[in-house]
């Protein structure tokens, strides 16, 4: 601790003659904070070189080091992220001397994007897990009656259908009571429906009564500009305040635009309300995801009072979210505002008492760390913490996801042999799934996994379509939960975010939700359910040519 103490010594003196009137306490902490993030984001594969003036240092001086194996290895051991001082004196092959330099290399780094790459984690959250619509649903509403000052919506979609209406009549009661609301929807994507029917995607409908009570919404569809208008729009958000660590995040989703010419995504959905109550998970807003008509409910099976069991009808999808109390809510309230700014959205200042009440944030034991991917990311962290969960996976590991289409995904679970393998247990909707290759990307990689003894349910024997993207991590306590798909649209260009969550006591109850899913879901017990030989298969080459696209 002695060189860890000296090496924060010169982290303060570097700094000194920025950061001399910021109090010593929130100093120490603020350096603490930046060689943490920098550590984790360069164990990721990311490299600050690009982003960063002053990273050519750090990362020259420390990449060989802090790419390795053994490294990784660690820090999935400690959950999959660092969050404290203590566990960078325990990495492998780093000296106490090596650490005080790279702090020193650190202290030269541009902070505020740093902290927009790497996973920011708040300590004392209270984490609590729903599943299903009739759950999910009633608690978003009781969130939304609860709120006093504001709510920021992010969503993908937003139907105008019996849940829709019920939220948004709940949001519009929020606005006479003086809450302010803003909302991100993509109302192209929305206006497509579901099951044949137009009507239900007429988010526009809704919108248009949100917005004559006043509150603000912007359309996600709209996600990047024209080369020209980039240029003039930045100068304008620069000149207008917006911090350069968010406008660098549109530069780089706009050279990911010019160079795959594909449309992106807001794939996010999240709710922060009053800046203490955020609300994450995988659900868009509607019947398909939070409808009132009651589950099949399985007998004896609840968490917290509340029923496990499958949707009642096949229109109907399993899926979930967690309600988070806590500080948790301020790095998702940074998120929102970093699109909102960017998208043209009014500005309001975060730090600002009324988005960050002077309240007690102690609400429970779980320590939580956003994960935050963007379009022409560097490198995507979430992609990464699920490649290092399955490479150095040590006890029970659960992965349920709706599609299983990223490339990067099926040739690191290739690799890994039968020692870690029989770990691993993967569900996913195989014949009953919204997405025309998920069966045939299944069937073609997973032959060799399911040999070296991963295990594979398929909840399509429920007859329902599960849309849950949530992982268990026995080792660390650990549960991953967002809007993340296993999917090359996910990895490569859509905008997503995901909570990885440790403490004991909730990762039992998500372990108890999820081994229900299992116990529902037929368990493939005969390999040859998988191509041996997939180039011999037509299904293989569709699912390359399309597996970029939604």
């Amino acid at each position: 601790m002695k060189e860890m103490k000296g090496s924060m010594d010169h982290l303060h003196s570097s700094r000194n003659s920025h950061s001399s009137q910021i109090p010593a306490g929130e100093r120490e902490e603020h350096v603490q904070q930046d060689l943490l993030d920098y550590v984790n984001y360069h164990i990721s594969g990311g490299s600050l070189t690009p982003l960063t003036a002053g990273s050519e240092e750090a990362d020259s001086r420390f990449a060989a080091v802090l790419k390795s194996r053994d490294i990784r290895a660690y820090r999935q051991e400690c959950g999959g992220v660092l969050t404290e001082v203590q566990q960078l004196e325990q990495i492998p092959g780093v000296s106490p001397e090596m650490l005080s330099q790279l702090a020193g290399a650190t202290s030269e780094l541009d902070s505020g994007k740093l902290r927009v790459l790497a996973p920011q984690t708040t300590r004392h959250n209270r984490v609590d897990p729903y599943v299903n619509g009739p759950q999910c649903l009633d608690m978003l509403l009781g969130e939304i009656r609860k709120a006093e000052r504001y709510i920021h919506l992010s969503v993908m979609l937003f139907f105008n259908d019996q849940s829709g209406n019920r939220i948004a009549s709940e949001l519009l009661q929020a606005l006479e009571r003086g809450v302010e609301v803003r909302m991100m929807v993509n109302y192209t994507v929305t206006a497509l429906g579901y099951g044949n029917n137009l009507e239900v995607g007429q988010f526009s409908r809704i919108a248009g009564r949100l917005e004559r009570a006043g509150a603000k919404l912007l359309d996600t569809f709209h996600s990047y500009y024209a080369a020209e208008e980039w240029a003039v729009k930045r100068k304008v958000l620069k000149s207008q305040g917006v911090p350069e660590s968010i406008l660098f995040l549109q530069d780089k989703v706009q050279e990911d635009v010019e160079v795959t010419g594909l449309n992106v995504i807001d794939h996010r959905k999240f709710m922060v309300i009053d800046g203490t109550t955020a609300i994450i998970g995988s659900l868009n807003i509607g019947d398909q995801y939070t409808y009132a008509t009651p589950i099949q409910e399985a007998p004896d099976q609840q968490v917290d009072g509340r029923p496990l069991g499958i949707p009642a009808k096949e229109e109907e999808w399993h899926d979930g979210c967690f309600r988070i109390q806590g500080a948790a809510a301020q790095p998702l309230n940074a998120v929102f505002q970093s699109r909102w700014l960017l998208l043209g959205g009014d500005h309001f200042d975060i730090g600002a008492p009324f988005y960050r009440p002077a309240v007690n944030y102690a609400f429970g034991e779980e320590e939580c760390t956003l994960f935050v991917s963007f379009p022409g990311n560097p490198v995507n962290l979430i992609q990464q913490y699920l490649l290092d969960l399955i490479t150095y996976a040590a006890d029970e590991t659960l992965i349920l996801n709706p599609y299983l289409i990223d490339q990067a995904f099926w040739d690191r679970l290739g690799e890994v042999g039968p020692e870690r393998a029989c770990h691993i247990s993967i569900c996913n909707p195989l014949e009953v799934n919204d997405h025309p290759t998920n069966k045939a990307a299944v069937r073609s990689n997973m032959y060799v996994p399911f040999s070296n003894g991963v295990s594979f349910y398929d909840y399509s024997s429920t007859e329902r379509f599960s849309h849950w993207k949530i992982t268990y991590d026995r080792r660390s306590q650990a549960v991953f939960h967002g809007s993340y798909n296993i999917n090359e649209r996910s990895a490569c260009h859509d905008f997503e975010l995901g909570m990885l969550v440790k403490g004991r006591s909730l990762a039992e109850k998500v372990k108890r939700m999820m081994d229900y899913d299992l116990s529902v879901s037929r368990r493939i017990s005969d390999k040859h359910e998988f191509f041996k030989h997939p180039w011999l298969h037509p299904s293989t080459y569709l699912n390359k040519a399309t597996q970029n696209y939604t």
